[in-house]
């Protein structure tokens, strides 16, 4: 019996693992599935820049358990390791799991087909991203709340979009009604990346303004210390002049690292991500897929990740028959739908502005909150529904 391995149990790997047993594992003989992740939960990272304001969601709507999705696959044909990879080799084609029960022992896991599905992982101790385990993911997130909850002064810092989300977020319940003083720090003349249309760039900082967030651009944090219950940030504008600003809950977003420690180094660039082909497969290993976050075809994005998702779905029954597969086609232009606060938001389909309303509708009600449930048990991904 051959087996097909995935590490991951994320936004891209969610959907794969579902369709591809319902589609192709449970209707062969000769395959079975080994799920290797160390959280016991899907955790809905599109919400959280929502979820760390105090009130607002509670922990059931950004977090969903796995095992009663997986409970419908018989143990012959499915099994759900709860662990975290250490070890990846590909000439003997196994992986090694430290396992969550046991952190002092090893498993050994043979693979025909592998998917690495593995995401990235928050800088400082954020949690834009599922954490170590889903314990740590909630204690970060409550940590976070904990703080905001008592803060007169809160700083987030990156002009990304989780940064612009989350200050988005907290400008609205805070500083636009003059309840908490929000800055917002960022390292260029405009917050998000030049992948955004500059008209979209401005109107993030016009929907700020509005919301009384003291905007700090071209200027970046150099140094974080503490002193009792307050946050020292030194700041560092593009002119190299420095000063201090004190705060009592500092919300850094300041972008993710690969969790791919665990694989070698020939298949890894100089920043850590895995080397993927436009068939999303790793360069000299066909055996092995590379989805989402840990890939180094795309940029991090939720959307980026769908559309992989979505193409592998597809393309691993022909890879398992030993058939051609079609090529993946990176995404040319962005999609982006960014809110700004509980009531507006901004975006671009291609070269075009989306409208504030439009964002509002389609993603800032809810956050996706409304859907996420059906996402965890692989019944569709962000925009498409697969049964």
């Amino acid at each position: 019996m051959k087996t097909i391995v995935i590490l991951g149990t994320g936004l891209a790997a969610v959907p794969v693992i579902h369709q591809t047993m319902k589609s192709t594992v449970l209707n062969r003989r000769d395959l079975k599935m080994i799920v290797v992740s160390p959280n016991t939960h899907f955790v809905w990272t599109i919400a959280m820049p929502r979820a760390i304001v105090p009130g607002q969601f509670t922990d059931e709507k950004v977090l969903y358990e796995l095992q009663p999705t997986f409970k419908e696959y018989p143990a012959e044909k499915f099994e759900f390791v709860l662990g975290t990879t250490r070890n990846l080799d590909p000439v003997s084609k196994t992986v090694t799991i430290t396992l969550n029960a046991a952190p002092d022992s090893t498993r050994s896991i043979a693979y025909d087909t592998l998917i690495i599905a593995t995401g990235a992982a928050s800088h400082d101790d954020m949690p834009w991203k599922a954490s170590n385990n889903t314990e740590d993911t909630i204690s970060k997130l409550h940590s976070v709340q904990d703080k905001i909850q008592t803060a007169e002064t809160i700083v987030v810092a990156g002009g990304g979009i989780t940064g612009v989300e989350a200050v988005g977020e907290l400008g609205y319940e805070y500083s636009r009604n003059g309840s908490k003083k929000v800055y917002f720090i960022h390292t260029d003349d405009l917050p998000l990346s030049p992948i955004a249309l500059p008209s979209v760039r401005r109107q993030v900082r016009t929907e700020l303004d509005r919301l009384k967030v003291m905007t700090i651009p071209n200027t970046k944090v150099t140094t974080v210390s503490t002193k009792g219950s307050d946050t020292i940030l030194e700041l560092t504008a593009a002119d190299g002049t420095t000063t201090k600003l004190t705060a009592q809950a500092y919300i850094p977003c300041l972008g993710v690292v690969p969790n791919t420690s665990f694989a070698p180094a020939s298949i890894l660039n100089a920043n850590g991500y895995i080397k993927q082909t436009t068939s999303l497969q790793v360069e000299n290993h066909p055996d092995i897929f590379v989805l989402g976050d840990a890939g180094s075809l795309e940029d991090n994005r939720a959307t980026i990740a769908e559309l992989q998702a979505l193409h592998l779905i597809a393309a691993l029954p022909l890879h398992l028959d030993g058939k051609p597969m079609a090529e993946y086609k990176p995404a040319e232009k962005p999609l982006l739908a960014i809110t700004v606060g509980r009531g507006r938001g901004t975006g671009q389909v291609f070269n075009f502005k989306v409208f504030s309303f439009v964002v509002w509708y389609m993603k800032g009600r809810l956050l996706g909150t409304d859907y996420a449930d059906a996402l965890a048990a692989g019944k569709r991904t962000l925009n498409t529904k697969l049964e």
